[in-house]
């Protein structure tokens, strides 16, 4: 545990740390409202009473924008250091551990008292996939870094990057759909519209931490920055509706422009303002990958009960909300007691 107010661990990282667990949050809030919006298209549950919706669809928009690219973006920043103590083959099971075999047990576990898969464990089998890759090039290539290198942030790098991921991007979005899934052998599942897109903000992340990115302050970097986010969500507001205008290439760039842009200030912030733990949010920090893992089947359960409570909506909401992040905590944290189990979440 950690104490109040304290870093007992210098070295870590506790940005990143509590960024990861605010995202998983921010999950959750989004799955759970998303039934009740025109872009419930498919889901596990429809609602019945009337009244039960809300227009917040460029809210979700914006939440699908950032927050899974950032996951990303923060997996990869922590595995080249993982991979340098642990070696090929230890690396690549403690992914193994960590990402697929969690994945496919709560997939089986779906399938048997729901009778239908849970696809949010998508994400862990796409970050397996992309650690995999990374651990394979560092074996055939036995490339290194020297750990001292260290390069501040810059404009020309970030541009770059977001050129990068637009032209990918506008190349693949001529052949796939966004938000259309492929499900390989039934256990794996994909979106091919944004897997080009992840796997580029998995390699940004690998590089920010080779060269120091995130450490670094860069005042200019953040105003600007803070500029182009503004623009685009005036942009964004003008130009997406409830009928999602994410196949234009206009929403494209923008897409790109958000992910680069927009995942470096809130990391930065993070890093700088909110790099503290307590005792209590290092707890759920621990705990986020099974909130992840278990909110989806809870939320089943918990929304098809409530389904009938005819209470003041917004209540309802916050209460289906509450008791679905509380019991996924509460079931990981009595699960983690295990040392075996910890192993694996």
């Amino acid at each position: 545990m950690v104490n109040a107010n304290t870093l007992p661990d210098k070295t870590r990282n506790y940005g990143l740390d509590n960024l990861k667990l605010v995202i998983c949050l921010i999950v959750v809030i989004v799955h759970t409202t998303l039934p009740y919006t025109h872009l419930n298209t498919i889901w596990y549950f429809t609602p019945s009473l009337p009244g039960e919706s809300m227009p917040i669809n460029i809210l979700i928009n914006t939440n699908q924008l950032l927050s899974m690219p950032i996951f990303f973006i923060v997996a990869g920043y922590f595995v080249p250091t993982s991979y340098d103590k642990q070696g090929f083959g230890l690396f690549v099971w403690k992914k193994t551990k960590r990402l697929l075999i969690p994945a496919f047990i709560i997939l089986a576990l779906c399938m048997i008292f729901i009778q239908e898969p849970m696809f949010h464990v998508w994400f862990l089998q796409m970050l397996f996939l992309f650690c995999l890759i990374y651990a394979l090039f560092r074996k055939l290539t036995q490339w290194k870094i020297r750990e001292d290198y260290q390069l501040n942030i810059s404009y020309p790098a970030l541009f770059g990057c977001f050129i990068l991921l637009c032209a990918v991007n506008l190349f693949v979005r001529q052949f796939c759909y966004v938000n259309h899934y492929t499900v390989l052998f039934k256990v794996f599942y994909c979106e091919p519209a944004r897997f080009a897109e992840y796997f580029l903000t998995f390699l940004f992340g690998v590089v920010a931490r080779r060269l120091g990115w995130f450490k670094k302050d860069s005042i200019a970097l953040v105003i600007g920055t803070i500029i182009t986010l503004i623009l685009n969500s005036i942009i964004m507001g003008l130009y997406i509706n409830e009928y999602n205008y994410i196949g234009s290439r206009l929403f494209t760039i923008l897409e790109a422009c958000y992910v680069i842009f927009g995942a470096y200030i809130i990391i930065w912030i993070f890093n700088k303002f909110l790099n503290k733990s307590t005792s209590f949010i290092a707890s759920l920090s621990e705990n986020s990958l099974g909130i992840y893992l278990f909110h989806m089947p809870l939320l089943y359960y918990v929304q098809n009960y409530t389904k009938t409570w005819e209470i003041y909506f917004p209540l309802k909401l916050a209460l289906i909300i509450l008791s679905v992040i509380g019991a996924s905590y509460l079931l990981s944290f009595l699960l983690r007691k295990s040392k075996f189990i910890r192993g694996f979440i």
